[in-house]
């Protein structure tokens, strides 16, 4: 028989998602293998039961080796009586600058912590690079998988029709958009620019086109085609989509980066600076006349583009904020737009001439009354003093932060 349904959910809400800790260790000892929230364990129960409800249930389950990902299957292989095939296929997304690139935890490891609950007769139809992957691998990675591992579940379980895959966001796209026919990660899905959505333990299904099934039996299943019936489905949760991620946020999907880059674009949305992101948020005021009072930083910045004709910078009149300057991803505040940094080596020569300007301070009424303090770079028409000469050695390369 031929595999005609095929759901992929995400995995549940992740317990470093939490506003504050503490956060437990990955029970694994795995490098970023974070169990869930106890809400993602609710949510879990509740995609359980849904798929208790549906009339076209799985009879096969297969999920990323990962904790999370296990722990979202674990509810759904109790009610539905099936065991969980561990496959490194579906495993997550880690890119190559990365500092570690986490291997999941064996079968035997896995299997004291779901004990009775792993099928160890399934082998990993497909094994992600060490090295971590780009945006274009893990597509081709997914790519690569689909006709081995359908191939192989056909020949070794062949009265199987309907199967479920409980991987991560990244994964869970790429996935997709394979079996849509798709080239890439990022294309609307739709006329309407519609995107595959993956909040935590969102569901897609995807059905084989009913018109061709018979014939599938013997055409390769490249040449299969797939349409997709459930996006993204979080009817079922209590609190609906939480936590949606693709592609173009640029972070890993649930990491560090993304949660701080989240908690930001928040602060930003609500025009609230006063809280926890506010007393991380430091405003830079550049060449104060009381030196002993600043310390003048100087690093090259690169703004995105809007326009890859025009060159982005920064009004003189801008407001400039900045949080974790000695961390590897600074956040950095211009005007009301929020970027994420990546420190980078500059490449040839460049040297900050702090004398060749002036700075004057302006006093600006805001809105509420507020004195706001706006430094205003003016030309220095005065006699020049002995120069000071600065060779800048860094660069920071600023990304947009989206909204959730």
């Amino acid at each position: 028989m031929t595999i005609k349904t095929i759901y992929i959910a995400r995995h549940g809400y992740r317990s470093n998602w939490l506003p504050h800790g503490p956060y437990p260790p990955p029970p694994t000892g795995v490098n970023s293998d974070v169990p869930l929230a106890e809400h993602g364990l609710k949510q879990a129960k509740e995609l359980a039961h849904y798929i208790m409800s549906i009339e076209n249930q799985p009879e096969m389950i297969f999920s990323s080796p990962f904790y999370r990902c296990l722990q979202t299957a674990e509810p759904i292989s109790d009610l539905l009586q099936l065991p969980i095939n561990l496959e490194r296929g579906i495993g997550e997304w880690y890119k190559p600058d990365r500092d570690i690139i986490p291997e999941p935890a064996s079968f035997d490891v896995l299997n004291n912590f779901f004990y009775g609950k792993l099928r160890e007769e399934w082998s990993s139809t497909v094994i992600p690079s060490s090295a971590g992957e780009t945006e274009e691998q893990i597509f081709e990675r997914c790519k690569k998988f689909w006709p081995l591992f359908i191939e192989k579940v056909e020949k070794s379980c062949p009265n199987i029709e309907t199967i479920l895959l409980v991987t991560h966001a990244a994964t869970k796209i790429a996935l997709g958009m394979n079996l849509l026919g798709f080239d890439n990660c990022r294309e609307p899905i739709d006329d309407e620019g519609n995107i595959i959505r993956s909040g935590s333990c969102s569901l897609d299904k995807y059905d084989l086109i009913s018109n061709e099934e018979e014939e599938y039996g013997e055409i390769p299943f490249s040449q299969r085609h797939w349409k997709i019936t459930m996006n993204g489905n979080t009817e079922f949760l209590t609190q609906g989509e939480e936590m949606h991620w693709d592609f173009k946020y640029g972070f890993e999907a649930g990491s560090d980066a993304d949660i701080k880059a989240r908690q930001a674009a928040a602060a930003l949305k609500n025009g609230d600076l006063s809280g926890e992101t506010a007393s991380k948020m430091a405003p830079v005021v550049a060449n104060k006349a009381d030196d002993t009072e600043y310390e003048h930083v100087y690093v090259s910045m690169d703004l995105p583009s809007e326009h890859h004709k025009k060159k982005a910078e920064i009004e003189p009149t801008a407001t400039f904020q900045y949080s974790g300057l000695d961390t590897k991803a600074p956040l950095v505040k211009v005007g009301d737009k929020v970027y994420e940094g990546t420190w980078k080596k500059l490449i040839g020569t460049e040297l900050a001439f702090p004398n060749a300007a002036t700075v004057k301070k302006v006093n600006h009424e805001s809105q509420d009354g507020v004195d706001v303090e706006i430094d205003k770079v003016q030309e220095n028409e005065e006699e020049p003093a002995p120069e000071k000469i600065y060779r800048i050695t860094d660069r920071l390369v600023l990304n947009n932060v989206r909204p959730m």
